[in-house]
């Protein structure tokens, strides 16, 4: 697929990939991240730092694959488009919507402004607000899934946390929601499975820089037959500043077939929030 301008090029390594044998949806991001601050300098623009951005995960990317993104602006410059290309024949591996507008600012892409791959499918193309997750954590519905301490090598040279690194604490913060589902690690492993993410969204709202103190809430949004949706809170431990929201739709994966299964009755069955 040929589409904009090509933006970042690299190269899947063993070290990028995770459990599944394929790479880790941090390593998306980070080639996104690069993307998009090259495509600024190649079009002699000011450096901008996306808001809200948008992916959609349409085929893995095992080691040793070379990789390719390619990067446009639609017409309205209310938002930059990703797309993502791996293997010999150039097979669109992912595609990545970033919106730069605040709440208050430029009106939201118009659908006929993205290519089709791209376009949002269970995830809103809206900006996420903030939500409080104390209710879910009361009521059990959700958990504390992730905490962790931002490093200085998580940033980038303005100190600002990096694209990669926002989603590193998703990865992190999976199983744990998976867990609390009932999918174990030990019960996925007896049935060969892994989870999978196929779309992600991260809505910034605050800045983030090294030293931070960052704790994630998860809880289930929505559940159907193959997929279930969940949501992320990430807030500032002590304060409970809200940084970033985040949404996921994900699945589970046969590792012998790498085909999505149905999802088992206990986790259909739980209370969506």
């Amino acid at each position: 697929m040929t589409f904009g301008i090509e933006t970042q090029k690299s190269f899947v390594d063993t070290w990028e990939c995770d459990e599944n044998n394929h790479l880790n949806i941090q390593f998306y991001w980070k080639r996104f991240g690069d993307a998009g601050q090259i495509f600024q300098q190649m079009m002699n623009r000011e450096p901008r730092a996306w808001v809200d951005r948008h992916v959609r995960y349409h085929r893995e990317l095992h080691a040793g694959t070379n990789t390719v993104v390619q990067s446009a602006t639609p017409s309205s410059h209310a938002c930059l488009v990703h797309v993502l290309s791996g293997g010999e024949n150039n097979t669109v591996s992912a595609t990545a919507l970033d919106q730069f507008d605040n709440h208050d600012g430029g009106a939201t892409p118009g659908l006929d402004q993205i290519p089709d791959q791209a376009h949002p499918r269970s995830l809103p193309l809206e900006f996420l607000q903030p939500t409080d997750p104390q209710p879910m954590l009361d009521n059990g519905m959700g958990l504390l899934s992730q905490r962790s301490v931002v490093e200085p090598q998580e940033c980038n040279h303005r100190g600002d946390l990096l694209d990669q690194h926002y989603i590193s604490r998703f990865s992190h913060a999976a199983p744990a929601f998976w867990q609390h589902m009932g999918a174990t690690r030990s019960w996925m492993d007896e049935q060969n499975l892994g989870s999978v993410a196929v779309e992600m969204k991260v809505t910034k709202h605050n800045s983030i820089h090294a030293g931070m103190m960052l704790e994630i809430a998860s809880w289930l949004s929505q559940t159907n037959d193959k997929t279930l949706t969940f949501r992320h809170q990430v807030s500032e431990i002590g304060s409970q500043r809200p940084l970033y929201s985040g949404g996921v739709t994900a699945l589970l994966m046969g590792l012998d077939t790498r085909r999505a299964i149905p999802l088992p009755d206990f986790i259909r069955n739980m209370k969506a929030t």
